[in-house]
């Protein structure tokens, strides 16, 4: 009971304590942290697609016979490696963009008291958990199918 009241307050709307702040702060220099690690990671991901590619190429190349006329030519294939790691950056991007904006926004709302400041942190968050939310529903459902693939694929081999 006695927590009840220790954040139970008589004026309406919602305060926002030096304990809240606080909290508040902390979870956004750690925010900013994990975001600009985020973006180092994502430029060494871009990097890494076109190196990677690169080097597919080229080993392609010397490995197989690499015969220009054939319908099918493996040392052309380095750029699959490539879109997909590109793929995947500018899918990385957006929630790392989010959390930034939450981090930075929070910071100014509350060293300036702006609401609008700490409504836009807000909402950048719940874009952040949406994002992700959304991928991890997705991905789940990937999942759930190749699951029932493989089962079926099981069922019809024997």
């Amino acid at each position: 009971m006695e927590s009840e009241n220790q954040y139970s307050s008589n004026t309406p709307g919602l305060a926002i304590t030096s304990e809240i702040k606080s909290n508040l702060l902390a979870t956004a220099q750690w925010g900013r942290i994990l975001a600009i690690t985020g973006f180092i990671l994502l430029g060494l991901m871009v990097i890494g697609a076109f190196t990677i590619g690169k080097v597919m190429t080229t080993m392609m190349g010397n490995m197989v016979d690499a015969d220009e006329s054939a319908p099918f030519n493996y040392s052309r294939m380095g750029f699959i490696p490539t879109i997909y790691l590109l793929l995947f950056a500018i899918l990385y991007f957006f929630p790392t963009l989010y959390l930034y904006q939450f981090s930075s926004r929070i910071k100014t709302a509350i060293y300036h008291n702006q609401e609008l400041d700490l409504a836009f942190a807000f909402s950048r968050l719940k874009s952040f958990f949406k994002f992700w939310g959304i991928l991890f529903i997705i991905i789940l459902g990937f999942n759930a199918f190749g699951l029932i693939g493989m089962l079926i694929g099981f069922m019809v081999a024997h």
